[in-house]
C-alpha cells in the first residue's frame, strides 16, 4: 500500500444533455475543485443513427451529409454546454470535447488517451430500451475504463451551483 498514491489531475464528466447531466456535472465539478484537477466535459454523438442515415440517403435529404450534420450538432450542443455548464465552472480549468461513435467506446478510449484519473457518469441518460436489453453505457464504461468511475444517481433536489 505504500506505493499506492492517488492523484487526480483530470476529471471527465460524461454528459449527454439528459436529465442526469446536471447532477453528473455537479459531482464532476466538485471533484475537479476538490483535487485542483482539470475538468473535461465529453459529449459523444452516437454514430448508430448516422450509419443508418448514410445507408439510406448519402446526402441526408439536403442536410449536407454526415460531416455537415456532425458540425451542426456539435455547434448546437456547444452553445448549450457553454451556457448551462461552462459558465458555472469558476476558476477550474475546463474544456469541452465532442467525439463521434458508440458512447461507451468513445468515453473509454478518450479517458485512456487523455490519461484521465476519474470518469463521472450518470447511471441513466438518453438511452432507450436497448440499454435495458444490452447494458447501459455507464455499465459498459464501468467494465472497461482504465481509471475509477464515479456513478451518479440523480436526486431531484440536486441542482447546479449558482454562477459566480
Amino acid at each position: 500500500m505504500e506505493d499506492c498514491s492517488i492523484e487526480i489531475k483530470k476529471v471527465i464528466a460524461a454528459l449527454d444533455l439528459s436529465a442526469y447531466s446536471e447532477i453528473t456535472f455537479t459531482h464532476a465539478l466538485d471533484q475537479a475543485k476538490s483535487h485542483g484537477a482539470e475538468l473535461i466535459i465529453v459529449n459523444v454523438i452516437n454514430d448508430r443513427g448516422l450509419d443508418t442515415l448514410d445507408r439510406h440517403s448519402p446526402e441526408w435529404f439536403n442536410l449536407g451529409g454526415r460531416e455537415a450534420y456532425i458540425k451542426k450538432v456539435s455547434d448546437e450542443r456547444s452553445e448549450e454546454f457553454k451556457k448551462d455548464y461552462l459558465s458555472l465552472i469558476g476558476e477550474v480549468p475546463a474544456r469541452l470535447v465532442f467525439r463521434v461513435g458508440l458512447p461507451y467506446e468513445e468515453l473509454v478510449n478518450f479517458a485512456r488517451e487523455e490519461g484521465a484519473d476519474l470518469i463521472v457518469t450518470g447511471t441513466k441518460g438518453r438511452g432507450n430500451i436497448a440499454g435495458a436489453l444490452f447494458g447501459s453505457t455507464a455499465e459498459k464504461v464501468f467494465r472497461r475504463a482504465s481509471c475509477p468511475v464515479l456513478s451518479v444517481r440523480g436526486p431531484d433536489h440536486c441542482r447546479l451551483p449558482e454562477a459566480d
